[in-house]
């Protein structure tokens, strides 16, 4: 038991004390909260109407069913948008799809539902992990600029670049 603890072998919890075992949580996951938050309202939104009409819910020839299951479907994509962020593309698209079917069971939320289900979910299927749209990082533009900053090339003076080309081509 001394030769455990001279050589500095004590026993601690993983995490702790600089041990290679992550704590719970990492870094924290990048979502498009604007959009999941719009879904999952537009969710609550369209469950609202059936919710309210529960009693004719299950009468035979009744919609009040599919604004059941559509809002409930709706909710379910901006919870799960929420919790697993790298499918939020697809449960965009489907919050989209099922916001604009809700209208015929529920009325859409009384047409707020559909309307903030399809803003949400194009804000999800928009959205960039990465960031690099916003920052203008990709396309031709992009990569030319990044070449441009490699070489430590700077921005040429127009100016006076144009006033030798002129100078150059005259004679």
């Amino acid at each position: 038991m001394e030769k455990i603890a001279e050589q500095g072998l004590s026993h601690e919890p993983p995490g702790e004390g600089g041990s290679p075992v992550p704590t719970g949580r990492s870094a924290p996951k990048r979502r498009p909260k604007a959009g999941l938050i719009l879904i999952i309202l537009a969710g609550l939104i369209i469950l609202w109407i059936p919710v309210n009409l529960y009693w004719l819910a299950f009468v035979p020839g009744s919609f009040a069913f599919t604004g059941l299951l559509f809002g409930t479907m709706v909710l379910l994509c901006g919870i799960l948008g929420w919790l697993m962020p790298q499918y939020v593309r697809l449960l965009g698209v489907f919050a989209m799809v099922l916001s604009v079917l809700s209208i015929m069971g529920a009325l859409g939320g009384l047409l707020i539902g559909t309307v903030l289900g399809v803003i949400g979910g194009s804000l999800c299927v928009a959205w960039d992990p990465e960031g690099k749209r916003s920052r203008g990082q990709s396309g031709k533009a992009g990569k030319r600029r990044r070449w441009m900053r490699s070489r430590g090339a700077k921005k040429p003076e127009w100016p006076s670049a144009a006033k030798a080309e002129n100078e150059g081509g005259a004679h």
